[in-house]
Order: C-alpha cells, then sequence, then structure tokens
C-alpha cells in the first residue's frame, strides 16, 4: 500500500513542491535582508584567464573571460546559500576536503635549511635508510626453458653431474646455452637480481655460499647454475655520497613534525567530548 502511494504522480509532485517552497522560503528570508557582496577582484579575472590559459593553450577572448567570471560568480552564488543552508554541516565529502587544503598549506610551511651537523645526525641515526645494498659477483650456466622444454630436466641433471667436477673455469657458454645478458655479472645486488631474474631467484642465490657450482636455480628464463665469486657486504655510505637523498628525507620528517605540532596546537583549542552509544559523554584528552 505505501510503495503504492509513493509511486502516485501526485504525491511525488507534493513533494517536489515542498522542497522547492523550501528553497524559496530561504531565499525570500535571505533577499529580505542586506544584499551580500560578491567581489570579482582583478587578481581573481586574471587567475581565471591564466586557468583558461593553462588548459587550452590561448588567452580566452572576451566572451569566453565574460563566461568564465560568469561561472565563478554563479559558484560563490550557489556556494554561500549552500552555507546559510547548512549544506555543507555533517557532509564527510566536503570535511575531508576542507582537511586535505588545511593539511596542504602546512606541508607548505617553509622548512629551514638542515645544518651539517643535523643532516650527519639524521644519516647516524637512519642507517637503514641510506646503507648500501650487498653486492655479489657470479656466473652461470643457462638452460633455457624454450630451447630445451622437452628434455631441460634430464639435461640439468647431466650439468649437475658434470659442474659437480669442474671449477670456476668451467666454460658456461660450451656447457649451456646462450643468455641474452651474458654469462658474468658482477657488483649486483639483490634488488637488480629480483629486477632480472625474479624474486624466487634473488632469494635463493643469497643464500648461497661462494666458490662453487650450485643449482639449478630456476626464473623465467629457465635453469641455472651458479657459481659465485664474490660478495661484497652493505656499508653505511658517506654523507657526501647520499647528501641529497638525507637531505630530502630529513625536510620530510621535519615537515611532518611541523604539521604534527601545529595539529597539536589547534586541537589544543578544543574541549573534545566523545560520546559512546549507550553510555555517558566522556572528555577526550585534548591537551
Amino acid at each position: 500500500m505505501i510503495v503504492r502511494l509513493l509511486r502516485e504522480p501526485l504525491l511525488q509532485f507534493l513533494a517536489l513542491g515542498a522542497a522547492l517552497f523550501a528553497i524559496y522560503g530561504l531565499a525570500g528570508k535571505r533577499e529580505a535582508e542586506a544584499p551580500e557582496k560578491i567581489v570579482v577582484s582583478a587578481s581573481q579575472v586574471t587567475n581565471l584567464g591564466d586557468a583558461f590559459v593553462r588548459t587550452w593553450r590561448r588567452p580566452p577572448n572576451e566572451e569566453e573571460l565574460r563566461g568564465l567570471i560568469d561561472d565563478y560568480i554563479r559558484d560563490e552564488v550557489f556556494y554561500r546559500e549552500g552555507r546559510a543552508a547548512g549544506l555543507d554541516r555533517d557532509d564527510v565529502i566536503i570535511r575531508r576536503r576542507v582537511r586535505h587544503k588545511m593539511e596542504f598549506l602546512a606541508s607548505e610551511m617553509s622548512v629551514p635549511e638542515p645544518s651539517e651537523a643535523e643532516l650527519a645526525a639524521y644519516l647516524a641515526s637512519n642507517p637503514e635508510r641510506f646503507r648500501a645494498e650487498d653486492q655479489l659477483a657470479f656466473h652461470h650456466v643457462f638452460l633455457s626453458a624454450t630451447r630445451r622444454a622437452d628434455t631441460i630436466d634430464s639435461d640439468s641433471k647431466q650439468l649437475a653431474g658434470i659442474l659437480a667436477r669442474a671449477d670456476q673455469a668451467a666454460d658456461a657458454t660450451a656447457l649451456g646455452d646462450a643468455f641474452l645478458l651474458g654469462e658474468e655479472f658482477r657488483d649486483v645486488s639483490p634488488t637488480k637480481l629480483t629486477s632480472i631474474f625474479g624474486e624466487s631467484f634473488a632469494k635463493q642465490i643469497s643464500a648461497m655460499e661462494k666458490g662453487r657450482w650450485q643449482g639449478p636455480i630456476s626464473s623465467s628464463f629457465g635453469q641455472h647454475f651458479v657459481f659465485i665469486s664474490e660478495r661484497m657486504p652493505g656499508n653505511l655510505p658517506p654523507l657526501d655520497a647520499v647528501r641529497a637523498a638525507v637531505h630530502r628525507e630529513w625536510t620530510n620528517a621535519r615537515r611532518l613534525e611541523i604539521e604534527q605540532k601545529l595539529y597539536a596546537s589547534l586541537r589544543s583549542r578544543y574541549e573534545i567530548v566523545v560520546e559512546q552509544p549507550g553510555a555517558r559523554a566522556t572528555k577526550a584528552a585534548s591537551r
């Protein structure tokens, strides 16, 4: 019954009329008050024109500029009337936009240039952020999964027996297939290995000992027998080698600290009351 009534055109018309009446009532009330002034400043007109240039790569003509100004005025009228009607209250999207704008303004606050001592102290306090990765040197015998689709497992077992008796000087090209990036790799980090061979390959070779042939290790290319000839542990580079990165990280940390202090200062102006469902309201720690 109720659903059928809601579908009646007359009822829908009456509901729409009531909504329009409320809006016109609000407008009439505001008309009775002193009219507000909307000033479109010369700088605002310039900004509108500049925005048009950035989009269309040319300045607007007179008609287009009038349209931009009219659209700005339309925005301002509806914005003010919407605020007067309380449409900005309890609106999650508007609240978030205002918050993001405040946070953006806070992030734009200037951060003083750090001293040499401050950069050195930040590097010493955060070594893992700037430490160079471990590196290793190795060469490998490669068995192509494409070329040896049907025989790769048997070929791998046969090669394992040969390499068990071989030394570092084994001819990788003669024993296996040509690899696009070569048979020898020097000064490669786990990150570089992952980008070339995949994460599983990088983890397995990182755990292997040096000085003997080991494998096979699978990759997306096929199977690899590797001989690790050298391992170079990562170290913390001097400040001059990572100055730009340290400066960037220090600045970001300092800016975040300033934002947190600003928020704490703004929050301290309010008495925070959190009302729990079914319980008495409690004051939150706000100072």
